[in-house]
């Protein structure tokens, strides 16, 4: 006796069949792409001169009427759809929402930062057809592998006020936020902030100024704060804490096993301020199953006060009649110094064998991430060639975007990573492998929930 299925039952039953096989994949596919670890499209909301973030502009209106692009953009928001949709060069990108400083109501600091999420949300929902919020690494996987969109997740810069319990950190993770930048720009209830030597982090920060360091360590508000989050499955940022800071958070969160983040801190030989990570800090950070990542602009990069063989590396390379200071061959210079220290001490530390016997999945572990900052209080790499770089541009020769108007904002990211893989043969492969080291450790912390 024959039976067959009713047409309707059947392809009900075909779709679960592909779902199934589609989640499958997604779990077991590594993903290889790029990933911006924080990105502010909201900064309109806590600061109202920024333009509306998110929003799109006539690409066909004529040259005065779209917006200016210029890598000089401290204060003007660039944060356009137009530059993130299909961006092949920002696949991912981890939405930062961020308060004002001097937040000082637990409910204003909250009402701003869901302001924010909510609005990131609805454009996504607005615009399904280019953009989706994933709240989950397997989510994202599946959007990366079977979709064109750009993937938005959520994370906060700057917690204060905003954690003061478990239920709190519980709250955030049911607005899907990924990781919290523990402190940011000044001292709060949960520790002490890094102080640039620029006279702008000094005055925003002025009481910092004023305390010992021994005194401007991890409070312990802060470690409560660290566990609390990490059992809501959120991750720590421990970026822009200062050294002290940042030492204490590494030694607790090595105590309870917890992976550290640092998404836009830099390297101390080279960046010899409190926002550089010192070598042993940051063996600490791949030993711990954590992931560093370097601010991409070039300003940021430019090297201060660098140690020993650093400083005599860059001196050599400005007299080079090809390198320009505060361009992308800053953030080139810093990415390739960072890169050579982890795939040799990082690799002996972690795995006890040189990186070129790692397995694939063994050098996922030691990533190198990046966070363009866009819409933070920075500009970014300036022009190569040109009026505004250091070098003249030769009329035979070809050059990419990122050399001849530097970075302006989001659209160029592409730009910048085809001049650093076919210009300049750099090895950009751990910067695609960190999206998938940073879905391995937010699926670390979603499995561990409530176990730390």
């Amino acid at each position: 006796m024959s039976y067959c299925l009713p047409m309707k039952t059947a392809f009900l039953l075909l779709s679960f069949l592909c779902f199934l096989l589609c989640k499958i994949k997604a779990q077991q596919t590594e993903i290889r792409t790029y990933i911006d670890l924080q990105i502010h499209p909201t900064m309109h909301v806590p600061y109202g001169f920024f333009s509306d973030g998110l929003t799109y502009f006539d690409e066909k209106a004529k040259k005065k009427k779209r917006p200016k692009e210029s890598w000089k953009h401290q204060f003007r928001n660039v944060n356009y759809a137009n530059y993130l949709r299909k961006n092949a060069g920002l696949r991912v990108m981890v939405s930062g929402a961020l308060n004002r400083e001097n937040v000082r109501s637990k409910k204003k600091a909250r009402r701003r930062i869901l302001q924010q999420i909510e609005y990131v949300n609805k454009f996504a929902a607005e615009n399904a057809e280019d953009f989706v919020v994933a709240r989950s690494p397997e989510e994202v996987r599946r959007y990366v592998l079977t979709t064109d969109k750009t993937v938005i997740l959520h994370s906060v810069e700057g917690a204060r006020r905003l954690v003061n319990s478990q239920e709190d950190a519980n709250f955030w993770a049911e607005q899907g936020v990924v990781f919290m930048t523990l402190i940011h720009l000044v001292d709060c209830e949960n520790g002490a902030a890094a102080i640039l030597p620029s006279l702008p982090t000094r005055l925003i920060n002025w009481k910092g100024l004023f305390r010992r360091e021994r005194r401007r360590g991890l409070t312990d508000k802060g470690r409560q704060m660290i566990l609390w989050l990490a059992n809501a499955g959120i991750m720590t940022d421990i970026t822009h804490m200062s050294d002290l800071t940042r030492k204490d958070a590494l030694d607790f969160m090595q105590e309870k096993g917890i992976p550290p983040l640092s998404t836009h801190d830099m390297f101390k030989p080279l960046h010899n301020h409190p926002r550089g990570i010192d070598t042993l800090d940051i063996l600490r950070i791949y030993e711990g199953g954590g992931l560093m990542s370097l601010p991409i602009s070039g300003i940021s990069c430019k090297p201060y006060r660098p140690q020993g063989i650093y400083k005599t590396q860059y001196d050599s390379l400005r007299r080079t009649e090809n390198y320009c200071a505060g361009s992308v061959d800053d953030y080139v210079f810093s990415y390739e110094v960072l890169r050579r220290f982890v795939e040799t001490s990082a690799a002996a530390r972690v795995f006890g064998k040189p990186f070129a016997e790692l397995t694939e999945s063994e050098k996922v572990q030691l990533s190198i991430g990046f966070q363009s900052d866009f819409n933070g209080w920075l500009n970014h790499s300036r022009p190569k060639y040109g009026k505004q770089g250091c070098l003249h541009a030769q009329p035979d020769s070809a050059y990419y975007e990122i050399e001849r108007i530097g970075m302006p904002h989001a659209g160029l990211m592409s730009s910048q990573w085809a001049y650093m893989e076919e210009k300049k043969g750099i090895d950009i492969a751990p910067i695609r492998r960190s999206s998938e080291k940073f879905m391995q450790m937010w699926q670390f912390f979603l499995d561990q929930k409530g176990k730390f």
